[in-house]
């Protein structure tokens, strides 16, 4: 009996040991095209604010551009090709202000550690300062302030 509680035990610490550690050592690139309006055009795209991601130590980095884009009726933070990001467990795209995370504020889970990506923002919502957060252990990735 006890060998079986020591399997399973050893079961879940390798498998959460798993959860938490492997995401530092996977890398995925997402290459995402701005979303199209029909009969809108791309010069029609305006830029709104634009920043550039930085990290919070050695192991929570990030750089590259991210842009409030307007397509349309539309609004999205967009991630440009240069974005590169650290990865963790349980990566979203967030929002805050003032060097602050605003909690509940997540626009989506994070589609990749690097290159282009879109998230589209609710109406009324001027961010600004994007955040990659950590849900899991509540904690920041990198951060862009919008200017």
């Amino acid at each position: 009996m006890k060998k079986i509680i020591v399997a399973i035990v050893v079961l879940v610490v390798v498998g959460a040991g798993y959860y938490f550690i492997s995401p530092f050592f996977i890398q995925t690139t997402v290459n995402e095209t701005l979303p199209t309006v029909s009969g809108i055009d791309e010069t029609s795209v305006t830029v709104l604010k634009e920043g550039t991601f930085t990290g919070f130590d050695k192991v929570h980095t990030g750089s590259g551009t991210a842009r409030i884009v307007s397509v349309g009726d539309k609004r999205y933070i967009r991630f440009e090709e240069d974005f590169v990001v650290n990865n963790g467990p349980d990566l979203y795209v967030g929002l805050g202000a003032n060097g602050t995370y605003t909690k509940g504020s997540e626009l989506g889970v994070l589609k990749g550690t690097n290159g282009s990506q879109n998230y589209e923002l609710p109406d009324g919502v001027d961010p600004q300062e994007v955040w990659i957060w950590c849900k899991a252990f509540g904690v920041p990735f990198a951060k862009a302030v919008l200017k």
